[in-house]
């Protein structure tokens, strides 16, 4: 009996920080640095390997997975870095989110059909000014990226 509320406790305190937003600052913010890490790197391949399929790109979508791995190849070969990448905002997918990427049917459509419950949308400052926007999709046992908008 004793374990049994000793799980019990254990759990309830486990969802009461779950749902602190100091707490899931944090992870976005370590989910933000280890990608930016592996592009500033040029880790395409890792990039690659963490990405879904189908996959959007600012306001299209990518369906095929040598087409997303030719997408962080492109990336990678232009010399791209996302440089003093700060956390801008970190947030859930809601039912509006698809026009941060794109006010179109087939980007609604994309989020309707492929990033349900846990999505969550970072978007990044840089150096230079510009915005980077990625969007993350619930995967066991994390996550992947779903999405890449920028920069902007």
């Amino acid at each position: 009996m004793r374990r049994l509320l000793l799980a019990a406790v254990v759990c309830a305190a486990a969802l009461a920080l779950g749902s602190c937003a100091s707490l899931q600052r944090s992870f976005d913010e370590g989910d933000m640095k280890k990608i930016v890490d592996l592009v500033n790197r040029g880790q395409q391949d890792a990039l690659a390997g963490m990405s879904t399929t189908p996959f959007l790109v600012d306001g299209e979508v990518v369906v095929l997975p040598a087409d997303v791995a030719g997408f962080w190849a492109g990336i990678v070969k232009s010399g791209y870095r996302v440089q003093g990448a700060a956390l801008a905002s970190g947030a859930k997918v809601a039912v509006d989110s698809y026009t941060l990427f794109a006010s179109t049917m087939e980007v609604k459509s994309f989020f309707g059909r492929y990033v349900k419950d846990g999505g969550r949308i970072l978007e990044l400052t840089t150096d230079g000014g510009k915005r980077v926007r990625i969007l993350l999709r619930s995967a066991w046992p994390g996550w992947k990226i779903a999405g890449w908008k920028g920069p902007f």
